[in-house]
């Protein structure tokens, strides 16, 4: 039976353990485990094919070419044999590749990964049943190569079915969200926000005191596997809870405040702007700006946004009704030509400001003035909320609006964290500093963009470069001394520069002063790695990890992490963690230069071998010479800096 073009000759199923089957729906046994491992791999493979010398070391790493090799060709014959007498001859050779035929089987974990971009809720409903299981539940072939491999790709699936499993909740009604809440945590007991969506599904079903018990049991699970206490965020979810006097099955809170909650995105209500001007014309000026803003922040996919006019734009709803975790309003005054628009983000609970700008411009270029003003509050929007997240308020003067555009326009750059937007972000900042030469946030930015971008190998490292960085964040520190932004900066040049004893005091300073900054904990993790205190450094990037979840440096307090379990020799564990920040940031040549030192302590040595590929074809300049110090610091201990550059020796990095 050939598996020609739109002939379908049976289903291979990964999830929850292996399975193939014809595609008349029966069960095919295979002999033995390996023929079974041949397939699972295969399915996976780029075209569903790989090399044979890659399929003889995924199985039989511990035997030699020869050996290794024959025992494929015999595997082969036997798996062969089995699909053939059930009529599906699906695997096809070509000199050195070995692959399943071209649209012979269908794979649960292609149809999976295809479905994932399903927008309704029945699309991702139908994609979600596909997930039966971890990928190869109960599946070993006792081998480290496939095995690692194996446990590699089930975390992956795994990460990609869980946020997944949490848009559906939000997207069905609230008890069939219940349900799938119950099999998220089913699925990752300790996965905090799922408890969080679950208590606010809770609420908006009306169950507060069900809601209250899901809290304890979070904070009892919680306490048991991490000795640590439930975050910030669920704390005030839970607070909100106990304070809450109102019917949580309000349709209004439902609609607001309860949805952007679930939704795990900030809601930001859009309310009418007031004109001051005392000229009617002047009232589509608001309006415009009204809808400019909305219509800009509406296409940030973090947030929820909530327009304060109707959708036929005529009557403006009362601000009362747009119920969400903040409120976005401003004014619009004249004078002569002159505009001046005054806007302020408020939390809606604390009543306080969030963050507060006024514009400047003039009426005959009003819709160039829109689009500008629009610009700037998305990007000072999003840098405020940011902080607000970490539980830090920007104590450093903004200086004029010029200058405070620039710099928030670096600072987004700087967390896109590429090698480019790295070079932009310092490019940005230099010219914030050329308009305003003692503006501390200028300062702050182009140290850290300096820095970071050295650490990417955007920028050589020159001495110059870290000189000029450290200068600039020690300024930064003397201007504003209680700032824990600052202080982490000028910690991460003097890392940098190799001051690790320097660079602890400031980060300790940084947590004295915020001790719910996460990079502080973040980037102390780190410096205690390299000084080799272990156990406070997986202590800390633990505790980083935690106050951080999911923000767009969440990769860097995990590469903290594995620096602390490799020093600890814990590969093994450093291993899962560094192949995570390599999927989070590949980009992030630091992260995979310890994947390829996790890969070859613990064994995996095509897998090292890969990692330092994928280092090479970034950085070609990267050699044992250069690599630490110099790319990165290095391990303070002798015995730790040695068995780095031993482990990327063996996996491959060139001596010079």
């Amino acid at each position: 039976m050939q598996g020609g073009k739109g002939f379908i000759a049976g289903r291979i199923s990964l999830f929850g353990g292996f399975r193939i089957e014809r595609e008349a729906g029966s069960e095919l046994l295979l002999t033995g485990k390996r023929g079974a491992a041949i397939l699972a791999y295969l399915a996976l493979c780029p075209g569903m094919a790989a090399p044979r010398e890659r399929l003889a070391d995924l199985l039989w790493s511990d035997s030699d070419s020869e050996h290794s090799r024959n025992s494929l060709r015999q595997t082969l014959s036997v798996l062969r044999r089995d699909l053939s007498r059930a009529g599906m001859d699906i695997i096809q050779s070509h000199k050195e590749l070995i692959g399943i035929k071209a649209n012979a089987v269908r794979v649960d974990v292609e149809d999976f990964e295809a479905g994932l971009s399903g927008r309704s809720a029945s699309e991702l409903e139908t994609t979600l049943a596909l997930y039966t299981g971890p990928f190869l539940d109960g599946f070993h072939v006792g081998t480290n190569v496939f095995d690692d491999w194996a446990a590699q790709e089930r975390e992956r699936l795994l990460s990609r079915a869980l946020p997944s499993l949490e848009k559906l909740a939000r997207l069905v009604d609230a008890e069939s969200g219940l349900a799938v809440a119950d099999r998220i945590l089913a699925m990752e007991p300790t996965r905090e926000e799922a408890y969080r969506l679950k208590m606010e599904l809770l609420v908006a079903g009306g169950q507060r005191d069900q809601a209250l018990r899901t809290f304890e049991a979070c904070r009892s699970v919680l306490r048991k596997e991490f000795g640590v206490d439930v975050s910030a965020e669920t704390r005030t979810l839970w607070q909100s809870l106990l304070s809450s006097t109102g019917s949580p099955s309000n349709p209004q809170t439902a609609n607001g405040a309860i949805a952007g909650q679930r939704s795990g995105r900030p809601s930001i209500a859009m309310a009418d702007f007031v004109n001051l001007t005392g000229q009617r014309g002047d009232d589509f000026f608001a309006k415009g700006l009204v809808h400019d803003i909305t219509t800009a922040l509406s296409e940030v996919a973090d947030y929820i946004v909530i327009s304060a006019l109707e959708k036929n734009g005529e009557e403006p709803r009362a601000q009362d009704s747009l119920r969400a975790r903040y409120t976005l309003k401003g004014s619009v005054q004249r004078s002569g030509d002159g505009l001046r628009v005054n806007i302020q983000l408020v939390d809606a609970a604390g009543g306080h400001n969030v963050w507060a700008q006024k514009f400047d411009g003039q009426s005959e270029s009003a819709l160039q003035f829109q689009d500008r003003i629009a610009q700037s509050v998305v990007l000072a929007v999003s840098l405020e909320l940011q902080l607000t997240n970490w539980k830090v308020r920007d104590k450093s003067p903004p200086g004029p609006p010029e200058v405070r555009r620039l710099v928030n326009e670096a600072l987004m750059k700087y967390f896109e964290m590429t090698r480019d937007s790295l070079l932009v972000s310092k490019d940005l900042a230099e010219k914030a500093l050329a308009i305003a030469p003692d503006n501390v946030r200028a300062k702050r930015t182009l140290s850290i963009a300096t820095t970071m971008g050295g650490a990417f190998g955007a920028l050589p490292r020159k001495q110059e470069h870290i000189d000029r960085a450290i200068e600039l964040a020690e300024d930064s520190v003397r201007a504003v001394p209680d700032d824990e932004i600052a202080r982490c900066i000028l910690s991460f040049a003097y890392e940098c520069d190799g001051r690790i004893d320097e660079a602890i005091v400031q980060c300790q300073h940084a947590i004295s002063l915020n001790p719910s900054y996460p990079s502080g904990h973040g980037d102390i993790a780190m410096l205690f790695a390299l000084r080799g205190q272990v156990s406070e450094a997986v202590r800390a990037a633990n505790e980083a990890i935690r106050l951080g979840t999911h923000d767009v440096i969440d990769f860097w307090r995990h590469h903290g992490l594995v620096l602390a379990l490799f020093a600890g020799q814990d590969d093994r564990r450093a291993l899962e963690v560094a192949r995570k920040v390599v999927r989070i940031k590949p980009g992030f040549v630091r992260g995979a230069l310890y994947w390829a030192a996790t890969a070859s302590a613990t064994g995996n040595n095509e897998e090292a071998s890969r990692a330092i590929h994928h280092c090479l074809s970034q950085l070609p300049h990267l050699n044992l010479g250069n690599v630490a110090p110099g790319f990165m610091p290095r391990y303070v201990r002798d015995d730790h800096h040695g068995r780095f550059l031993e482990m990327l020796s063996r996996a491959g990095l060139p001596s010079s």
